[in-house]
């Protein structure tokens, strides 16, 4: 049995990662057919929320909140909210793969804010997966376009961006100690607020438009109910079983997925310089998730006792949560 709850959890996570890595397979065909991006995230969030809402009612789970634990949830809405926003503004100036993949940083920033505002260890490890960071980015900058031509530099920055919002809005689920709720009723919480605030900022930009056509609707409640609903329920899952450091790290599935279907269904370009980032930046994320089990592993291999310190490095922290959305 044990054995067998490893590999449902296995599979769950990579069904996880996979369906998140899905969203240019749902988002891209409603931007070109001319939906707005802000409109897209509403609907998005929305059906999101109303799934979610349906589920934790069926389990019979308490929906009210303390005023304060629901203003917090806001303002971590608010950075989750613009992470997606900045994604799909992206998709106007990179192929989307190459926009997954650079979000995909996130883990090794929120590292590097832990580091530098909450007193974390800065670490060899650390320190290498900066460096295959900047590296995995600057090639797909330079040689990631089609015909190996550089990325736009905008496309580039609102993407650094995003992966930036989510990191704080990862830190902010750590700092926020919000007691006493569950996984997906704080997903429940994120998807509700981010539709409010995607409507407010749709409306305010007079970019918010109905979806009157059927195929339009279907592609939305795709989105929302496999890149959001299905990714959040399979991760809760798959971290009961593997817990949450295996999990986030069957995550890099996510940009893989995400490129395969830029090349296979948008046709966007592929070749080494995507090979080489996408490498770069993947492996730079698992030296983050893993990088403080390494001296535990290489202790026990040795036959060492384990120090304490190791052990502290080895305990979960923030960056080794999975997202929320």
């Amino acid at each position: 049995m044990p054995q067998l709850r490893m590999s449902m959890g296995f599979l769950l996570g990579l069904l996880s990662s996979a369906t998140f890595g899905l969203i240019p397979l749902f988002s891209l065909p409603l931007l070109h057919a001319g939906v707005t991006a802000e409109t897209a995230l509403f609907y998005r969030f929305a059906i999101a929320s109303l799934a979610l809402g349906s589920i934790l009612a069926l389990r019979r789970e308490r929906f009210a909140l303390r005023g304060i634990d629901l203003c917090k949830l806001a303002g971590l809405s608010l950075m989750y909210m613009l992470a997606a926003l900045l994604l799909f503004w992206a998709f106007s100036y990179l192929p989307s793969g190459i926009a997954a993949t650079i979000q995909f940083l996130y883990p090794v920033m929120v590292m590097l804010i832990m580091v530098c505002f909450f007193g974390e260890r800065f670490a060899w490890s650390t320190a290498l997966a900066i460096v295959l960071a900047v590296g995995g980015v600057a090639l797909l900058s330079s040689g990631g376009g089609a015909e190996g031509k550089s990325l736009s530099l905008l496309g580039v920055g609102m993407m650094l961006l995003s992966s930036l919002c989510n990191a704080l809005y990862i830190v902010g689920l750590q700092i926020a100690r919000i007691p006493n709720i569950s996984g997906l009723m704080i997903t429940f919480w994120v998807m509700l607020c981010s539709a409010v605030l995607a409507l407010g900022n749709a409306v305010l930009a007079d970019r918010f438009q109905m979806l009157t056509g059927l195929r339009e609707l279907g592609l939305a409640v795709l989105l929302a109910l496999i890149t959001a609903v299905l990714s959040n329920w399979t991760l809760i899952l798959a971290i009961q079983r593997i817990g949450s450091t295996l999990s986030s790290v069957l995550g890099v599935l996510e940009p893989l997925t995400a490129v395969l279907v830029g090349v296979a269904v948008f046709g966007e370009p592929f070749g080494l310089p995507l090979v080489g980032g996408v490498s770069l930046i993947a492996s730079s994320v698992l030296l983050v998730m893993l990088g403080g089990q390494i001296p535990v592993w290489w202790a026990r291999r040795q036959g060492h006792e384990v120090l304490p310190e190791c052990l502290h490095l080895q305990a979960e922290s923030p960056a080794h949560r999975p997202r929320q959305g």
